[in-house]
């Protein structure tokens, strides 16, 4: 006698197989709804805390037994096809454990390290300004001025003992989709405040008392509290991103300490780490503290012309006093031409009117870097020079590559170091030769900070708040070249100042960015207007009217996309986050090659969506439970009944009607896709460059199409569950969803990626659909074009309005890469989507 499963009627001996195989369906996909869900929080605690902490680990062991899982399913679910998915999971796993078990815990690293003990090798502990200070200071000691160095573990210790880790994690966490400028201002002045308002540990205040008493009596009365950041002074320069002060006195260092650690999280500061693809665990604080020295005159020297490396040159900018003013970009300095072969020669110099100095005599009540008694003449001598250049020429051979140094000249005539760090330089050949434009400039003069041609609308910023709100692809114009620009550098075309110091922060980031600028322009301020566009020849200082080389615009595109995506680089996030898989119609998107958690996820979905479609072919050729769903919006498609969701009839149906399939999730879902005030035609409004887009990449590339065009869709469904996988027009989209009345049990998943426009506009597309799902209670991941969303645990109504949202959104989203071309009608597309204006969208 044969055993006949319960459920199973007539004379079957074996389980449906579309129900067994879509049981396993729908565990594979509340498993990868869990895992995206258990990623994103991972990458954010990653942004955080280091990874020897037990607040990582557990998370990451879940990730990679959940990612074992998933291949399981994916193999079940297509008769064991992709087998190499469980070398390649082991592979990961391997690599993953091993680095957790050498992880060092950072509670057993020092809170106070004296600058001479600071090197190369202490980089995490020190960071990169206190580093290669040190380092310089073991073999120059006479020029580099002795200190100690309040290590990132103090810092990490100050966010502990305050509770600061999760407040700052949630305050950041998805900063970086945020565009709404006044509430990424709000996040980061929250952050700032709960700094200031936290006390220093015991044993924060302990270690700088500690590193005081390492000075012989009597110690000094006042300091220099100056960031270093693991990062600082390296890839990139952080310059001017971060706080420093002058002339504190002992009983203020530990308000100055916290007011560095503050400064972490100023505007500035937060945006270039995001430009720069840093994150927060990235650069952890470090706070050098040394003794003010009494300044004769200071400044910063450029051991190679940043504008052409091939010249053998030195450039020096220098001031009377403290050099603070110089670097902020807020003092005119004097400039100094020197040869490198014969240092005691000075080819050309520029001397600047200096009213006042900035002295370290501090008075009560007063500015700490106060101006004091008028100078004139030069502030170096031609001995001075000559030293400051031999001394840049031994700075550059020990760390081999030129070097930007910030210098002290001392009253007693001693020359010292107080910064070195890589500096960014470019061979002139290759901007070279004559100019070839004929037409007359508009403007002419300044002084090349970064050489190169640029094309772009000008954007006239004269207060702080304009300058927040500078535009992208823009050529910004502004009286003073600050540290302020910083967060928008990245962004830029060009950059136009009428002052500023080319030995300044401001040029500094300039340069490192690559963004052709011109410091000292004068009357641009006036003579520019918003929205003119431009041109700018940085290499021969001019200025023309009109767009003269719009093939250079491609070159800032790459540029920005390039700031825009960086990714932190690092083992776990390699090993887990990086998505490498990304193309499903390469050759390459094999299981064999996933190198990352993240990479099995997107195959094995990949996969199964692929599976499901099959699953549909097959329930179709048997006639099991398969209907055309017969309505107006044009979707194409084909519903499989779980069981009871159906009407009960007499007679085999070939149709229904969206009323008549009785779920839950499928109601509310169709609820937004029928939506009266959403379109489902084809676009009436189309940019000709975004019709162009698609069309080029449609007869090219069809984008990670499953299904070709015209191809069944298919939805699954039962009472309270519901699986549509939909191809819409060049884009896939999946919507997984179950809606019961216990919220524990509740969940929606879902995922939208393709198109057959450029990269650069299904990069809009997909950061419209990740900004209108954050502004709607739901997680998001993005990667590239590739967006996923989940909402879960949630109850019952609110459940059905995300589904309702996603009807309406992938009404909107259809084609929306053709409409949408720059970020302010990004901008301007979450706006009216999240007001209920569809109208944007017909």
């Amino acid at each position: 006698m044969r055993f006949k499963p319960r459920g199973v009627s007539g004379d079957s001996t074996r389980i449906d197989p579309i129900h067994r195989r879509s049981r396993i369906l729908r565990r594979f996909l509340a498993a990868n709804s869990e895992l995206l869900e258990l990623m994103a929080d991972l990458e954010t605690d990653l942004n955080h805390l280091e990874p020897g902490e037990s607040h990582i680990r557990q998370p990451i062991l879940r990730l990679l037994e959940g990612s074992l899982l998933l291949a399981e399913n994916l193999n079940l679910l297509t008769r064991d096809r992709h087998k190499a998915l469980y070398d390649a999971q082991r592979t990961i796993e391997k690599e993953v454990r091993g680095y957790l078990s050498a992880a060092a815990p950072s509670a057993d690293r020092p809170l106070v390290i004296p600058l001479d003990k600071a090197s190369s090798g202490k980089v995490r502990d020190v960071g990169g300004k206190a580093a290669r200070l040190g380092e310089l200071r073991v073999v120059m000691s006479e020029i580099v001025p002795p200190g100690f160095v309040i290590s990132t573990s103090a810092y990490r210790l100050f966010l502990e003992r305050n509770n600061l880790h999760e407040q700052i994690r949630g305050l950041l966490k998805d900063l970086s989709f945020i565009t709404e400028r006044d509430l990424f201002r709000e996040r980061t002045a929250t952050v700032r405040s709960l700094v200031e308002a936290s006390p220093v540990p015991r044993e924060v205040a302990e270690a700088i008392a500690n590193g005081i008493m390492q000075f012989p009596l009597p110690w000094p009365s006042h300091w220099a509290v100056r960031s270093s950041a693991v990062g600082e002074d390296g890839r990139l320069s952080f310059a001017g991103q971060f706080d420093s002060f002058l002339n504190v006195p002992r009983d203020e260092l530990q308000d100055a300490y916290r007011k560095v650690i503050a400064s972490r999280y100023a505007d500035r500061a937060v945006l270039y780490r995001l430009a720069g693809g840093f994150t927060e665990v990235d650069t952890p604080m470090a706070v050098l503290f040394m003794p003010m020295l009494d300044a004769q005159s200071a400044g910063v020297l450029y051991t190679r012309d940043p504008a052409d490396e091939s010249a053998d040159l030195m450039l020096i900018n220098s001031v009377h006093g403290l050099a603070d003013q110089l670097v902020q970009g807020r003092a005119l300095a004097d400039i100094f031409v020197a040869s490198r072969s014969q240092p005691w020669k000075v080819v050309d110099q520029q001397l600047a009117t200096r009213p006042k100095m900035l002295t370290t005599t501090v008075e009560d009540g007063g500015d700490r870097t106060a101006p004091s008694e008028s100078c004139d003449g030069p502030s170096l001598c031609g001995e001075d020079l000559r030293l400051l250049v031999e001394i840049g020429l031994k700075i550059e051979r020990r760390f081999g590559r030129p070097q930007d140094i910030e210098w002290v000249l001392t009253k007693e005539g001693r020359l010292m170091v107080v910064q070195a760090r890589p500096l960014r330089t470019e061979h002139r050949p290759v901007h070279g030769g004559q100019s070839v434009e004929v037409r007359n400039a508009l403007m002419e003069g300044g002084v090349t900070i970064f050489p190169g041609r640029t094309v772009g609308p000008a954007y006239v910023a004269r207060t702080s708040e304009q300058l927040a709100e500078a535009p992208e692809r823009a050529i910004l114009v502004v009286e003073d070249a600050t540290p302020e620009i910083g967060a928008a550098v990245p962004f830029l075309a060009g950059l136009i100042s009428e002052r500023g110091n080319p030995g300044g922060h401001a040029a500094t980031l300039a340069r490192e960015f690559g963004v052709p600028s011109l410091f000292g322009v004068e009357g641009a301020i006036d003579l520019l207007q918003t929205g003119q566009v431009l041109s700018i020849d940085a290499t021969h200082r001019k200025v023309f009217e009109g767009a003269l080389w719009p093939e250079v615009e491609e070159r800032v595109e790459v540029r920005m996309r390039r700031a825009r995506t960086g990714e932190s680089v690092g083992p776990l996030h390699d090993w887990l986050l990086t998505l490498n898989l990304t193309d499903p119609l390469s050759v390459s998107f094999r299981a064999s090659k996933c190198r990352s958690v993240h990479d099995i996820i997107r195959f094995a979905h990949e996969k199964v969506v692929a599976a499901v479609f099959d699953l549909g072919d097959e329930a179709v050729t048997r006639g099991q439970k398969a209907v055309r769903l017969d309505s107006k919006v044009p979707l194409g498609l084909t519903v499989m009944d779980l069981g009871g969701a159906f009407p009960k009839t007499d007679k085999p149906r070939r149709s229904l009607t969206p009323e008549e399939i009785d779920s839950r999730p499928f109601q509310a879902l169709w609820r937004g896709i029928a939506d009266p005030a959403v379109s489902w035609a084809g676009r009436s409004r189309v940019s000709v460059s975004g019709f162009a887009s698609v069309m080029v990449k449609s007869v090219t590339d069809p984008y990670g199409s499953i299904r070709q065009l015209g191809e069944r869709n298919y939805l699954i469904v039962s009472p309270e569950y519901l699986n549509l996988n939909a191809r819409l027009a060049y884009h896939f989209a999946m919507v997984d969803a179950f809606v019961c009345e216990v919220p524990e049990n509740n969940y929606v998943n879902f995922r939208f990626r393709g198109g057959a426009a450029s990269a650069e506009r299904r990069d809009l597309r997909a950061r419209f659909l990740a900004e209108v799902l954050l502004n709607s209670k739901f997680g998001v991941n993005r990667r590239g074009d590739l967006v996923t969303g989940w909402l879960r645990r949630h109850s019952r109504n609110e459940s059905e309005e995300g589904l309702a949202l996603l009807g309406r959104l992938m009404a909107c989203a259809r084609q929306l890469d053709m409409l949408m071309d720059n970020k302010g009608a990004l901008d301007r597309c979450v706006e009216r989507f999240l007001e209920g204006n569809y109208q944007e969208f017909a």
